[in-house]
């Protein structure tokens, strides 16, 4: 096999795609076929709910035998009750997304027009754009550089009179230090909405990640460890948390008398986001492959970090299913940190020759949340700046590109990101993704003497996604 590099004109070491797709069986096609034979696709109604109902724990809801109700039809009764069972909550409300569950959540525990909610600088735009929805006002804070999660010590400087909440995001799989951002919203009577979309399984303390803070909230969008196409679920032990959740997924407004007071009212607008009964159907399967969903990840991720230790330029940081930590993570997809100086080249060099070779390697998130226009002018609801602008009040909070530098040199420097730990990569994928990365490095000399000619091959954000195939592609 030649030893001369594909960004150089070598041939790549790597020519069959990666497969990564939901895990699936009959049993899904089971459920989804049952449903649309029995012309179920949605069975909510708006209307006609009582105070006791919207309290009713999940697995309550699922005993009741309406086929129509304010709760959902029999599959998203089913799902809710599955899922409360499984995270040991009382209630699991589904949702369209979870990005649509974190405003839900944050409107339910009381944060509105003008509170502020603290957040890390690093997830995907929808984190900081649920803070919007209901026109509160993000702040960003740096994260921790071994875990890519929020950084306690940057909560506690950004907290003001305003501040109602903070959203923690469980980042990769990895698990934010829930007890310094259990201990700080105590200290300063905040609540905690804990953004789970890619720890789904994971947990704190054996507390599964989602049910540590007044709710929490997961991603079935479909590269998510489990998926419903797409779709959310929020999760809370507080009952009026549970009830106001479903009054603002359910077209709320229609439930209240004239006699309705301005606190029942409050954030309870005439939303639509319920979740359909073909998604809850594939949901009710997807729950009980979890434990073999995340398994796959692990093993693979664990796989990944044998084969890379030692290797110049690689950073591996500290795994949390190390023992005696309170920690236990769910790979979401696996993270390698970029040294250029123990390499001896830069990271967009490094990235362009393993793509060059058939690995699809990504480098993070284009841009920290702040660094969205929508943020750094401060412009949302209409062109006159609104949450931040309104009559009588112009919010101090503002965004500006260096605000966070942890954030940004992890975006812009040193984060490799290599989805294809999911299902159906195998360890052998992951020990060629190894092969890959040691023969770039042994060609790293050609590569930096040819640095000048491939300037046009280099730079820019890498989503590290091409090159994974897709299901009709697969072979055999």
């Amino acid at each position: 096999m030649s030893s001369q590099l594909a960004l150089l004109g070598g041939p790549p070491l790597r020519t069959e795609p990666f497969r990564v797709e939901p895990m699936i069986d009959e049993t899904e096609e089971q459920l989804v076929l049952q449903a649309i034979r029995e012309r179920n696709f949605s069975r909510y109604i708006g209307i006609a709910v009582d105070r006791d109902t919207l309290r009713m724990t999940s697995a309550e809801a699922d005993a009741l035998t309406d086929y129509w109700h304010f709760l959902g039809g029999p599959n998203v009764r089913a799902f809710a009750a599955a899922f409360a069972a499984r995270f040991d909550v009382p209630y699991a409300i589904p949702v369209t997304s979870a990005t649509a569950g974190l405003g839900i959540a944050l409107a339910a525990a009381g944060v509105g027009p003008g509170d502020e909610v603290i957040l890390p600088a690093l997830s995907f735009s929808a984190t900081g754009n649920a803070v919007l929805l209901f026109n509160s006002i993000p702040v960003f804070v740096d994260v921790d550089p071994q875990t890519f999660c929020i950084d306690p010590a940057a909560i506690e400087a950004a907290i003001s009179p305003r501040t109602k909440a903070i959203l923690p995001v469980h980042l990769t799989g990895n698990i934010a230090d829930m007890d310094r951002v259990l201990e700080i919203a105590r200290r300063h009577g905040l609540k905690v909405i804990e953004d789970a979309c890619q720890a789904i399984g994971g947990s704190w303390r054996n507390r599964f990640t989602g049910t540590l803070g007044d709710a929490g909230v997961f991603s079935f969008q479909q590269s998510k460890n489990i998926m419903t196409g797409e779709g959310g679920m929020i999760v809370t032990r507080d009952p009026e948390i549970a009830a106001r959740c479903r009054l603002i997924v359910n077209h709320g407004e229609l439930v209240f008398g004239d006699d309705a007071t301005d606190e029942e009212l409050a954030n309870v607008v005439g939303f639509n986001y319920r979740m359909p009964e073909l998604c809850a159907a594939l949901g009710r399967a997807q729950l009980v492959k979890l434990d073999r969903v995340n398994a796959w990840r692990t093993r693979n991720a664990e796989t990944l970090r044998r084969e890379l230790a030692g290797i110049p330029g690689i950073v591996l940081p500290p795994s949390q299913r190390a023992e005696g930590g309170p920690a236990r993570d769910v790979p979401h997809f696996f993270v390698a940190l970029w040294d250029a100086e123990a390499a001896g080249m830069p990271r967009s060099l490094f990235v362009a020759a393993l793509r060059a070779e058939g690995i699809p390697v990504g480098t993070g998130y284009s841009r920290p949340m702040y660094a969205a226009p929508t943020f750094l002018k401060r412009i949302a609801y209409g062109a006159g700046g609104y949450p931040w602008i309104t009559p009588g009040f112009t919010s101090p909070v503002t965004y500006f590109k260096g605000m966070c530098p942890i954030s940004e040199a992890l975006l812009d420097d040193r984060f490799l990101w290599l989805y294809h730990i999911a299902y159906s990569s195998t360890e052998d994928d992951m020990r060629d993704v190894a092969a890959v990365v040691r023969k770039v490095m042994a060609g790293r000399d050609s590569l930096i003497a040819a640095m000048p000619s491939l300037a046009d091959k280099l730079g820019g954000h890498s989503s590290g996604r091409i090159g994974v195939a897709l299901q009709h592609l697969k072979k055999g």
